[in-house]
């Protein structure tokens, strides 16, 4: 039987005038929005619009297991909040008490030029410079530190945001920009090569701080969305399953806009995701882009698994 574990909100002292509300998305300047004490400064009440801002309600067995009612699926689900250590190498899965260590490799710097200066460049740089232009897309390529396969692949390089290389994935495309079926992932879990956020060596600078971090499915979609509006910082969760503990805490103390692809499934899971993102301290939401139309809906119209890029296409 599970029983219900009470928290006690008690407001603190002290007001933090430097967040930004998670109810109304506006600066606490005037202090309107006051945080409960031992919890993340996400949570709290807000005096301006009257909304409570709590974590999700956690329910316990007669063992102690914690588990969290998700709404979607009408079903109590088990709450893992490895967050806290996802950073080391040892996860704990805490369902079955087993412990798994990983040993982390990292890929020389060096590897990265070694793809970045190749000639002639993959289909997708090519492309992009014939929709953005050279300025922007040799921007891009930099920034992301783009590379070429000698067979025409790109290469998307995991640089975290200790700037430290964990993995590579190469994706083919057409010359029209749009991908094949055919991809590469050269380093392995199980020889130590973990995947990161796409884009997480771009949290290293201090200086963007206060930007809102959109986070997408794909590589590709990122590096659009980052030609197309720089004022952002633009992370790929690299597909449907992408959004595991490991790769998001690092985004804490964040603004997080999550824009998944455009099915059900891809929506729901942004959406449950959002309470764990909110309990370690990520003010997050979600843009759902299919409206609340099912996946029957959307492949009428033709926008089924679409993404932000396909998007930007119409514009």
């Amino acid at each position: 039987m599970l029983h219900k574990h009470s928290i006690e909100y008690k407001f603190n002292s002290r007001r933090n005038y430097n967040l930004t509300t998670p109810c109304c998305n506006r600066s606490n300047k005037d202090g309107k929005f006051s945080t409960f004490v031992n919890l993340p400064e996400t949570y709290g009440f807000c005096h301006s619009c009257g909304k409570k801002t709590v974590p999700p309600t956690i329910y316990k067995d007669e063992k102690g297991n914690e588990y969290i009612w998700d709404d979607v699926h009408k079903k109590f689900e088990t709450f893992l909040n490895s967050f806290q250590n996802s950073n080391s190498a040892v996860n704990t899965l805490q369902n079955n008490k087993i412990t798994i260590e990983k040993k982390w490799k990292f890929i020389p710097e060096t590897t990265i030029w070694n793809y970045y200066y190749v000639t002639p460049e993959n289909n997708l740089l090519s492309y992009l410079r014939k929709e953005y232009g050279n300025e922007k897309v040799n921007d891009a390529k930099k920034l992301y530190a783009l590379g070429s396969t000698a067979d025409g692949g790109t290469v998307y390089w995991n640089i975290n945001s200790d700037l430290k290389v964990q993995k590579a994935k190469v994706s083919y495309y057409n010359e029209n920009g749009k991908r094949t079926n055919k991809f590469k992932v050269p380093y392995k879990n199980e020889d130590g090569y973990y995947s990161c956020l796409y884009g997480a060596h771009l949290l290293v600078d201090d200086l963007k701080n206060e930007k809102t971090v959109i986070l997408v499915e794909s590589e590709k979609t990122a590096i659009v969305g980052y030609i197309l509006l720089s004022q952002y910082i633009w992370l790929a969760y690299g597909g449907i399953n992408g959004l595991t503990n490991d790769k998001l805490n690092c985004l804490r103390g964040r603004n997080v806009l999550l824009v998944p692809d455009m099915s059900e499934n891809a929506v729901s899971i942004c959406y449950n995701k959002l309470f764990q993102l909110r309990y370690i301290g990520i003010t997050s939401s979600v843009w759902d882009m299919t409206e609340g139309k099912t996946d029957q809906e959307l492949k009428n119209e033709g926008f089924y698994n679409c993404d932000l890029e396909d998007v930007f296409r119409l514009l």
